[in-house]
């Protein structure tokens, strides 16, 4: 398994829809930012959120980030108690 940030330019509802229909167990910190895990490449993730492929969403923009362990900051508690929930999840 993997873990990705998912970040959006801006908000999207259908993308947001796509990411809780492909991976329910995501983390949403934002509108515009979600954590998934996967065992998918980061590309096959982006396709599934709609940010990529022939099905990609005509006005989303994105970017998806393989996340390696390493992070820092200061947000909401929660954010840390699902990384820490998914810390062998990090290839």
């Amino acid at each position: 398994m993997s873990i990705f940030a998912v970040a959006l330019k801006n908000s999207n509802e259908q993308v947001e829809q796509r990411i809780e229909d492909a991976y329910p167990d995501h983390y949403s910190l934002s509108r515009t930012f979600f954590l998934v895990s996967s065992e998918e490449l980061s590309e096959d993730v982006a396709k599934r959120a709609g940010i990529k492929g022939d099905n990609r969403i005509p006005d989303a923009s994105g970017a998806v980030f393989a996340l390696r362990g390493a992070y820092s900051g200061y947000t909401t508690g929660s954010i840390w108690e699902w990384l820490t929930n998914h810390e062998d999840d990090f290839r």
